[in-house]
């Protein structure tokens, strides 16, 4: 919210010659639509018997409506926003007083009846407002950033096509529809609507090619002169003009201020205006989508950034203090928020001085506005309009790839033939199957591999090793991420089976759902349907880092021997080392081939054995030269070598037993270590610390170098520190 300095500051920045034309004729249209929308809405509350008090209904309107325009224009992120009471609480609200009005039926006095259901007005305004804070404070309005593009973009094309069908009504005095549409061609329509169309479309069309602060002015001014020039003309007076419907009518020539007083507050029927809570609540429930849909609308066509928790915030306070004067809940107005946007009045002032008109009205009626032709007026909302259908459906098929763009249109014609929800209902329908179609062809596979190129940390017998590297691709592996549901699991279950085929099915298959975020039920069923499937072909297949949930829900649905065939592993490492294994041990338990396979295995690994056995023999060599420098020790299996963070005292060589290095944070497994290991190179040349922890798995010796002693190490025989410096590099490079 913008308060204090930076908001006084902002208002005399904005206080320049060149907006304040725009700001006053934006002002004036709005304040005009204002008082002519909560009007129709306090008809539309207080209708039947309580049609006698719409008038004072009205008034808590605009008192109401009056703080909820000048508090939100200061707090809201958005310099042209302008929030009144709304249409779809008004819609609730009317079945509200009807249901309140029964309640209390023919023996209390309609005074007691009105005011009841100003006070639920009210109460329904103050929940809102508390429920836009929570929603705010709690960060909860930032979802609405899931809601897709094209469903926001269908929304305002849907809006401008309601801006058109209401600019008709404003100056035509009636709904429009099929039924009607003929109505609208007779002699007496036609001066009603054709002036404010030919208004509106040469508006639209001029500023297509011209940007100016005076545009809006200039044409307003020239569209008065002309009416009245007309009227002179063919002599008509203001109030004839008026009774024909071509001048604004319904406003209060006197004030409306108080709209109720202290005396009559103590007439309202609490248990009455209570049993309404669940009405109110539904108040509450619409204008939070309201306010969140359009608000969205207003950031997206205004083309910046809005901070939709703050905006919450802002019109949650604004609606708490809109309840003081009976008013039901608002949120900001596309139609009226955009006009300042269109005609260069961006800023505070606009929703200030549209607020100080209505207030104006409020106490000291609106005499002046029934001045002002009904063609202009509905002539400006048709330029909104006009100019949002053309942006999101002319524009947009520049814009918007294909699909997008069919979404937009399906909104708008849904919007237009059947109604604004159901259109809404509609996009957020083709979007979420649009969306469920492309996230399915997203492989959750993140990496393929076989034994060939990845195998365990385990530290194997050089034969065993010729035989992963001969039979490696018997062994398939996949590295799975992502969020796996009923569409990408399909994708996944058909790359999987591709493999299963009689002549080249691998013997065991790898899942990995380390990096898996989640799932659902139709992931589950698929990955059931594929282990039956692999056991049927006598494919093993080897869950690991499966979530508790995943191995938990297939083993309730799959039998014990078809389960057995399945192993479940904490980590990718040790799923490997099982494959590994399994396929080491049925390679050399081939009965016709096993003496061919050891002769072959021994005579292929002979030059590989010697030259790990002279490496074997230089380290033994070197570490026998350099024991004047070397603090040796002996570790029990278990103990840690090296915890990470600490400062390292040295260089460590592993001189005998066997050491796995663990990542610390996941406790997972990251290499295994022999006899000839270095571990923390880096510590001998200067102070530093590891990022992993060493374990002994065996009973180890060790040497320690230190920083000092290989510092005279390298002064005392530079030919042995060469020697040991070349070790080091052979090392890091294996």
């Amino acid at each position: 919210m913008t308060l204090g300095k930076p908001l006084l500051k902002e208002l005399a920045e904005d206080m320049k010659s060149e907006i304040v034309l725009p700001v006053l004729n934006t002002a004036l249209i709005a304040a005009i639509l204002f008082v002519i929308f909560e009007m129709s809405f306090a008809s539309m509350v207080y209708s039947g018997r309580l049609s006698e008090f719409a008038t004072r209904g009205a008034g808590g309107l605009l008192a109401g409506g009056c703080l909820l325009c000048l508090l939100s224009s200061l707090t809201s992120t958005n310099r042209s926003t302008i929030t009144i009471p709304q249409d779809a609480p008004a819609a609730i609200m009317a079945t509200a007083a009807i249901s309140i009005s029964n309640l209390l039926g023919d023996q209390a006095p309609l005074e007691v009846h009105w005011i009841t259901v100003a006070a639920t007005a009210s109460l329904s305004a103050l929940v809102t407002g508390t429920v836009y804070i929570a929603v705010g404070r709690f960060r909860l309005a930032s979802l609405l950033r899931f809601i897709p593009f094209p469903v926001v973009g269908g929304f305002l094309a849907g809006t401008g096509w309601l801006f058109v069908v209401g600019s008709l009504s404003v100056m035509g005095g009636e709904s429009v529809s099929i039924s009607t549409l003929m109505q609208w061609f007779r002699a007496e329509m036609l001066p009603k609507w054709v002036p404010g169309v030919v208004f509106g479309l040469v508006l639209f069309l001029t500023t297509q090619r011209v940007t100016h602060m005076w545009i809006l002015p200039g044409f307003l001014a020239a569209g008065v002169i002309l009416f009245y020039a007309v009227f002179a003309v063919y002599g008509i007076s203001p109030s004839t003009a008026r009774a024909a419907g071509l001048l604004v009518s319904g406003v209060p020539s006197e004030g409306l201020w108080p709209p109720f007083t202290l005396k009559e507050l103590s007439w309202i029927d609490w248990p009455a205006v209570f049993r309404q809570v669940p009405t109110v609540l539904a108040v509450a429930m619409i204008s939070v989508m309201g306010m969140l849909l359009n608000t969205s609308g207003i950031e997206l066509a205004v083309g910046e950034e809005m901070d939709l928790n703050e905006e919450c915030v802002s019109g949650g306070i604004a609606n708490c203090f809109a309840a003081l004067g009976g008013c039901f809940p608002g949120y900001p107005t596309i139609a009226l928020s955009l006009l300042g946007v269109k005609v260069g009045a961006r800023s505070r002032w606009t929703g200030i001085t549209t607020a100080l008109l209505i207030a104006g009205v409020l106490f000291f009626g609106g005499r002046l506005l029934e001045y002002f032709p009904k063609a202009l007026l509905g002539g400006m909302i048709l330029f909104l309009g006009c100019s949002l259908i053309h942006e999101w459906i002319v524009q947009g098929r520049r814009l918007l790839p294909l699909p997008d763009y069919l979404i937009v249109c399906a909104i708008f014609l849904t919007v237009g033939l059947v109604g604004f929800l159901q259109g809404v209902a509609l996009g957020l329908f083709a979007a979420v199957v649009f969306f469920v179609v492309r996230f399915s062809k997203v492989s959750v596979i993140k990496t393929e591999f076989s034994a060939l190129d990845r195998r365990s940390i385990k530290d194997r017998p050089i034969p065993h090793r010729k035989i992963l590297e001969e039979r490696g691709d018997r062994i398939k592996g996949f590295e799975l991420t992502g969020y796996i549901f009923f569409g990408s699991s399909t994708t996944l279950m058909n790359t999987l089976k591709k493999m299963l085929t009689p002549e080249h099915r691998p013997d065991a298959i790898l899942l990995d759902f380390a990096e898996v975020s989640g799932f659902d039920i139709s992931a589950v069923v698929n990955f059931r349907r594929f282990v039956l499937l692999a056991a049927s072909m006598n494919v093993r297949l080897v869950f690991t880092a499966a979530s508790d949930r995943l191995v938990e829900s297939l083993k309730r649905q799959l039998p014990q021997p078809i389960l057995n065939q399945s192993l479940f592993f904490p980590h990718i490492n040790q799923g490997l080392d099982w494959c590994e294994e399994r396929l080491i041990e049925e390679t050399l338990s081939e009965d016709e081939h096993r003496e061919a396979i050891r002769e072959r295995l021994f005579q292929e690994s002979v030059e590989e054995l010697l030259t790990h056995l002279e490496r074997q023999e230089r380290f033994e060599i070197l570490v026998e030269r350099m024991r004047p420098w070397l603090n040796v020790q002996q570790l029990p299996a278990g103990t840690t070598i090296l915890q990470p963070e600490a400062i390292c005292p040295g260089l460590y060589l592993l001189l005998s037993g066997k050491a796995t290095e663990f990542d610390p944070q996941k406790e997972i497994p990251l290499r295994s270590l022999g006899q000839g290991a270095v571990l923390a190179a880096q510590a001998a040349f200067q102070p530093s610390s590891v990022k992993t922890v060493f374990i002994a798995d065996t009973d180890c010796e060790t040497a320690l170098l230190t920083l000092e002693k290989r510092r005279r190490l390298e002064q005392e025989d530079p030919e042995l520190a060469l020697a040991f410096h070349g070790y080091l590099v052979q090392s890091c490079c294996n």
